[in-house]
Formats: structure tokens, sequence, C-alpha cells
């Protein structure tokens, strides 16, 4: 009851803080179904572009979208490419992926709200790959509310080839990654774990200082605790690259995100959350 109520009180907390504001935004959005345009016209062009070698990964982050998601592809030295996420601005996406002469493999989606797949569909219509996906994500993800215009139009709906499960170990070239559900933000919510490089795609569930809402259509405040627990079981000096916002460390959310200190730790078991 104790992190309970502390999860509850930091989320009130988050909520009045600007620097949270376009992560909240974001979610907030899905949960209403909200119609209404942006008030300035949308433009499709990436935001910020930065990238990182770890290992034998090199991680393009691209920030996309009013609502400012991170776009991650993550690609191994032969090019071979994940698309984590392909939240808005499909032409400019696309354009990258092709400069920098990559091969998607796989398009990977860490959960089903509109900042984070309306890339989808065009994308996958220029550049052919399997789509990844929780199913408990599947009714939400296509559906008309869904969409935000200008910026974030209903997605049209294409073939889920992967249907994403609890430690699922998954190997698309010469990327290796395990599949982590983290239910709370929303239900289908998962995370992808790169054990040999330290890092992982933690989508919505954990950013640097705070976590995903859970005030939201489908989600769950115990679920989402039970689920940073995951984070736990990683080494402290494991990278974490969130759906918004900056990269951290387990070690310094372990050190300054109320959240994840109180945690309950636990050790997942193979199957759980399927």
């Amino acid at each position: 009851m104790q992190a309970l109520s502390t999860i509850k009180v930091a989320f009130r907390r988050a909520f009045v803080t600007s620097g949270f504001r376009p992560v909240l935004a974001a979610a907030g959005l899905c949960a209403c179904g909200v119609t209404a345009g942006p008030s300035a016209p949308y433009e499709d062009f990436i935001r910020e572009t930065n990238v990182w070698v770890r290992g034998a990964l090199t991680v393009h982050s691209l920030t996309v979208g009013p609502l400012a998601a991170n776009c991650y592809v993550v690609a191994d030295p032969q090019k071979n490419a994940l698309v984590i996420d392909p939240g808005a601005c499909p032409s400019s996406l696309q354009r990258y992926i092709a400069a920098q002469g990559l091969r998607p493999l796989a398009y990977v989606l860490t959960h089903s709200h509109l900042d984070h797949l309306s890339a989808l569909d065009e994308l996958v219509a220029a550049l052919p790959a399997d789509v990844a996906l929780h199913p408990e994500e599947n009714d939400w993800a296509f559906c008309e509310k869904n969409a935000w215009l200008p910026a974030y139009p209903r997605t049209r709906e294409v073939p889920v080839a992967r249907p994403l499960r609890h430690q699922q170990s998954c190997t698309d070239g010469g990327l290796r990654y395990t599949v982590i559900h983290t239910p709370g933000h929303s239900p289908g919510s998962v995370c992808l774990w790169f054990p040999a490089e330290k890092v992982v795609f933690s989508g919505d569930t954990l950013f640097a200082g705070t976590v995903g809402r859970t005030d939201l259509h489908r989600s769950s405040p115990t679920a989402l605790m039970r689920s940073l627990g995951a984070f736990l079981l990683m080494p402290t000096d494991t990278e974490i690259f969130a759906g918004h916002g900056s990269s951290t460390t387990v070690a310094a959310e372990l050190s300054a995100n109320p959240f994840l200190r109180d945690a309950p730790p636990q050790r997942a078991k193979k199957g759980d959350a399927e």
C-alpha cells in the first residue's frame, strides 16, 4: 500500500511539472480520442536526430511529430534494422532510412498510442517488413479514435505478422533482443531489451525521472508498478532509450526516479503476462 500511495503522489507532481507536458499530452490525446487538430499547420520533418554506437548496435534516435516522440532505428553492422515506434513524419523517416542505406527487417511497436505508430502504414507500404505488436494493443492501434489531425491521422490497418509475448527472444539479422511485457501505461506495452549491449527501449513505460501516464483508458498504476520491477533485474549500467525525452540509465533512475525506487523487485517467470 505504501508503494501505491507513493506512485499516486509522484503522478500528481508529474502532472504539474512543465518538463513532462509533451509526454502527458501524448497519452491524454489517446485517452480522449480528440479530433481537433493542432493550432499550427503540421509539417513532415524530423525535429532532432542523434546517433549512438553501443557495441554492435547503431541507434538512430529520430524525434518526430508535435508530441516529440522518439522513433528509433536500430541497425547491425550489415545495416539490417528495426524501426521502433514510427510515430509521425512518414516521408522524412523514409528518406532518412534510405539515405543511411538501412534495410528494415521489422517494425516493432512498444504500444499502440498514436504518437508511436502514425507513420506505420505508409512506411510499411514503402519499405515492406514485418509488423510486431503485443496482441492486447490490437483493438486500439487502428481504431478511429486513435487519431489527431492533421499530425496524426488514423493509421490504416496493416497485418501484424509478429504477435509479441513476454520473454520472447527475437533475432533479426545481427540484432538479438528480448521482449518484456510491461503493462500499465497500456495493457500491451512492451520494452525491447538487448542484453549483450546493455540497452533497453522502454517506450512510455519508463522515462528519465518519471513514467508513463496511468489515468488513461485501459491503463493501470498497479500494473505499471509491477512492470517497473523488470528494470531492477537489469545491470545498473543498462542504458534506457525512452519513448520521449533523453536517454538515461538504470543507475540514474534508481537514484533519482521515485517510481523505480519504489518498484517491487520481482523475478519474471517464463510465460508470465503473455
